[in-house]
C-alpha cells in the first residue's frame, strides 16, 4: 500500500512526512538513518580449569548463551531542512512539529514513493504496523537564505534545519 498524500500533500521522493492526520509537516531530507536495537541478554558460562584444558587443546573459546529479550526498538533519525514555501513557512511548520510532539499520540510517518516507500502507520494490529512518536527534535535557525547577506532589519527566517528522532511503537494508553 503506497500514500500518495498525505494531509492535503503530496508524497514527493526523498522528502520525510510526518502527520497526525490533521497536520502534516513536510521535511526536506538530507539523510535517514534507521536504528534497530533488540536487547539480547547474554549470560557468560562459566568454565572451570579442567574445562579450560579442553577447550584450548580442542582451539575452541568459551561461548554464552543469548537470551532473545525481544525488546526491540527501532527509530528514524532525519537531517532535514524546513523551507519557506508560499503555502507555509518555516517558522509555521517548525510550531506544526512541536505541535505533534506535544500532543502525543501515534503519527503517520512516510518516505519515498511507489514500492521503495516506508510507512510507519498508526494501527490498532501491530501486524499492520504500528505508528511513531517524536522522541526528540532540534532546530537550527539562519536569518536569510544561506549564503545571502542580512542588511537592516532582521529578515524572517526562510531555512530551519531540524533534527528529529522518532521511535516506532503504539500507544498503550489509547488501547
Amino acid at each position: 500500500m503506497a500514500i500518495t498524500t498525505l494531509g492535503g500533500k503530496t508524497i514527493v521522493p526523498g522528502n520525510f512526512y510526518v502527520s497526525d492526520g490533521t497536520t502534516t509537516v513536510e521535511i526536506f531530507s538530507a539523510k535517514i538513518d534507521y536504528n534497530y536495537d533488540n536487547a539480547v541478554g547474554e549470560i557468560p558460562i562459566a568454565v572451570t580449569p579442567n574445562q579450560r584444558d579442553v577447550l584450548e587443546s580442542a582451539s575452541q573459546e568459551p561461548y554464552a548463551r543469548i537470551i532473545d529479550l525481544k525488546r526491540i526498538k527501532e527509530a528514524i533519525s532525519v537531517q532535514g531542512v524546513l523551507g519557506d514555501e508560499s503555502t507555509e513557512s518555516a517558522n509555521t511548520k517548525r510550531n506544526n512539529l512541536l505541535a505533534l510532539g506535544k500532543t502525543g499520540g501515534e503519527l503517520t510517518i512516510v518516505w519515498n514513493t511507489g514500492n521503495y516507500q516506508t510507512l510507519w502507520l498508526p494501527e490498532t494490529n501491530p501486524k499492520d504496523g504500528t505508528g511513531a512518536f517524536i522522541k526528540k527534535m532540534m532546530f537550527t535557525e539562519t536569518a536569510g537564505i544561506y549564503g545571502e547577506n542580512v542588511t537592516g532589519d532582521s529578515q524572517p527566517e526562510r531555512k530551519i534545519d531540524v533534527q528529529l528522532q522518532v521511535i516506532r511503537g503504539m500507544d498503550i494508553g489509547n488501547r
